[in-house]
């Protein structure tokens, strides 16, 4: 990478099991720097997490709640989800940091399980993990991180996003299922973090976010809103599931890319591939502002 080019991060949405050598060969043959995984690899499955470990190129990853399926069942942390994080070792980024000098940021994971909502669901998993109870305690952790970054300009990874970002169904985080299919789904947890690293003189660039797909249940058929700007922050929800689709006639597979410069967001496309790997649509998403 040359001074000018930016750095250059695709992100994977939600996998679901949507997952096989087509992606793998993309992406160890290409030229970008970083790969995000916003989690939800599989349910609970060392397999597809041992595949995408073994990665030749460069990842991090926030696992989801599908990935931690077991546990949160049992309230007890399973062999499966413990051998998960034994194969991602740090690139499993809960509650870390990874510096990108090339571009002036530094990358935070945010709480990994999330089941969205303004509770932990199982603090049980997150105590015997990470020494977490409550959503203060997981906002207190990520911004401890945060005060080891060597950068101002942030990029936080997440599974699922912030409380805030609006209460329709159709919102970038908003709740689509349920007797009450309606309301704010986003995390408590995730929104004091990011008031208090504001707070603290930090400017957070970019969110990183899935776990509410795009196609919503309530009103079926529905498309989510993924890309919002609220301010000064650009929140991406890259959870086009499934995220391996025919289109045309074709099997297409998604991905998001973001390209970073001097400690900030300089562009951002939604791409399909091809069984080949060649890229066969780019489109430029609008960022909308937060409604209410």
């Amino acid at each position: 990478m040359s001074a000018s080019d930016p750095y250059r991060v695709l992100v994977v949405g939600d996998v679901h099991g949507h997952w096989n050598d087509v992606d793998a060969r993309f992406l160890e043959a290409g030229d970008q720097d970083l790969v995000l995984f916003v989690g939800d690899l599989g349910d609970e499955d060392p397999e597809i997490v041992r595949d995408i470990s073994e990665l030749d190129c460069e990842i991090a990853v926030l696992l989801g709640n599908h990935d931690a399926w077991q546990s949160f069942s049992n309230k007890r942390v399973t062999r499966r989800l413990r051998e998960s994080l034994d194969l991602l070792g740090e690139d499993h980024l809960a509650y870390a940091i990874r510096e990108l000098p090339e571009c002036g940021i530094t990358l935070v994971g945010a709480r990994p399980f999330s089941w969205g909502g303004r509770d932990l669901r199982s603090p049980e998993i997150y105590g015997e993990l990470y020494g977490v109870g409550t959503p203060e305690d997981s906002a207190a952790r990520i911004a401890e991180a945060v005060a080891r970054a060597q950068h101002a300009s942030l990029v936080v990874l997440a599974h699922n996003g912030p409380y805030g970002l609006g209460r329709n169904s159709s919102d970038i985080y908003g709740k689509d299922f349920g007797k009450s299919p309606t309301g704010d789904w986003g995390d408590r947890d995730l929104e004091l973090a990011l008031k208090d690293i504001r707070a603290a003189g930090r400017h957070v660039r970019v969110v990183v976010a899935g776990h509410m797909h795009d196609r919503l249940l309530h009103p079926r058929g529905a498309q989510r809103t993924r890309f919002v700007e609220h301010a000064g922050t650009a929140y991406v929800n890259p959870a086009v599931v499934p995220r391996v689709r025919q289109i045309d006639g074709e099997e297409l597979r998604h991905f998001v890319e973001l390209r970073l410069a001097g400690g900030q967001l300089v562009g951002c496309d939604e791409i399909w591939i091809d069984a080949a790997g060649e890229v066969r649509s780019r489109t430029t998403p609008e960022f909308r502002p937060r409604r209410g």
